[in-house]
């Protein structure tokens, strides 16, 4: 009984302790980003309210949400028959149980207006959930009337070290013009000498430029994203690269909402969606963007795809599931595997994802130091790997 007692003190007792400290670090991270933007001329309380103004949009999307909707619902009943590691588990279990609800049952129920209402404001819904925003509860702290001053330090502290790290990057010629992509959804911005920059849009754009360059020697370039996000990192490397095929595989849900994004953004381009056609090399070769769910990713034949892109998602998995799909990579990707995930705070960290050596050379790894500017303790990797028996 008393051990018990104890054990049970002494629990509760580091809790309050390390959240203590956590809060101190939090603390002085901030009188150090306070210090350093103190003369930047961006750095102003004033502006930061005014990048989270309202400004949806009408878009002529119905038969776009029509393909979605049939996609999404051949792509649920597929589901119900694949393996575990293609199931919602992990960290997003509880994202699907409580955000993601509505958007859920409005695919299913073929609800055309209320997925109008949802997609034309996904920056700020629900259903973009775990895929966008600060840490913290977005709709509370900045959707609201008010904007209370510690969460405008949050935003400004993002918004300039994330700014500042993309312009190190990306070398001094780099132009904002570069970030600019289409506002779709109803978007939010860090204001950047007098241009709203998109919210994350640095970091998105950096990879798309790095899997650009790195892919640049192939005649027919082929590309695969586990998890695209809203579309985003899709965007600038569709924009900015040519004779390139993009294939993002994801969960049935979060395949729905880049679809939705993608569509808007490129209708010009050759899009399809899960039961428009048999993912076969040949539907491969013609098309320039193929949103496909993540079981399918078995159809892909052995060194079809030039590089293998992950960001975050893979960390979030079940240990057994990154073994998987680290199998799965190894076998499709015939050049690089780049992802950035963590390496303390998760199951498996990204050290221990077991990509073999004998396959794949480590090239680097380097601190993706994307979200310092709000979290000191911030655990997020770059990895850059290359086949061994690569060509060129």
């Amino acid at each position: 009984m008393f051990t018990k007692l104890a054990r049970f003190i002494k629990t509760k007792y580091s809790r309050r302790v390390d959240k203590y400290a956590a809060k101190k670090r939090l603390q002085a991270l901030y009188l150090l980003k306070a210090w350093e933007f103190m003369s930047d001329k961006n750095y102003e309380f004033d502006l930061v309210e005014h990048c989270y103004v309202d400004n949806r949009k009408e878009l002529d999307d119905i038969e776009i949400i029509k393909r979605i909707v049939a996609a999404y619902n051949k792509a649920k009943a597929a589901q119900k028959s694949a393996p575990g590691f293609y199931q919602v588990g992990n960290e997003w279990l509880p994202i699907y149980e409580k955000q993601l609800k509505t958007v859920m049952q409005a695919l299913s129920n073929e609800d055309i207006p209320a997925l109008r209402k949802i997609y034309q404001n996904f920056w700020r819904d629900p259903c973009s959930a775990g895929l966008i925003g600060l840490p913290t509860d977005m709709g509370k702290h900045f959707f609201g009337k008010r904007i209370l001053r510690k969460y405008k330090k949050m935003h400004l502290f993002s918004g300039l070290h994330r700014m500042k790290l993309w312009r190190s990057l990306m070398g001094r010629n780099a132009s904002l013009d570069e970030l600019s992509s289409p506002a779709i959804g109803n978007p939010y911005y860090c204001s950047i000498d007098g241009h709203m920059v998109k919210a994350g849009s640095d970091y998105l754009h950096y990879y798309a430029s790095t899997i650009g360059r790195l892919t640049e020697t192939s005649q027919t370039r082929i590309v695969v994203e586990i998890g695209g996000g809203y579309g985003g990192m899709a965007y600038y490397l569709l924009r900015d690269q040519s004779n390139l095929t993009y294939i993002d595989f994801d969960l049935p849900e979060n395949m729905a909402l880049t679809a939705y994004y993608l569509l808007n953004s490129f209708p010009e381009k050759k899009i399809v969606l899960f039961g428009e056609a048999e993912l076969t090399p040949e539907c491969i070769a013609s098309s320039d963007i193929l949103i496909m769910p993540n079981f399918e990713m078995d159809k892909l034949a052995d060194n079809s795809v030039d590089l293998a892109f992950n960001s975050y998602s893979l960390a979030e998995m079940a240990p057994e599931t990154i073994t998987h799909y680290i199998a799965l990579l190894s076998r499709m990707t015939r050049k690089y595997i780049l992802h950035v995930n963590h390496t303390r705070h998760s199951l498996v960290t990204a050290d221990e994802f077991g990509i073999d050596p004998a396959q794949f050379a480590l090239i680097y790894k380097m601190p993706a130091l994307w979200n310092a500017g709000v979290n000191p303790d911030m655990d997020e990797y770059e990895y850059l790997y290359r086949k061994k028996d690569a060509p060129g």
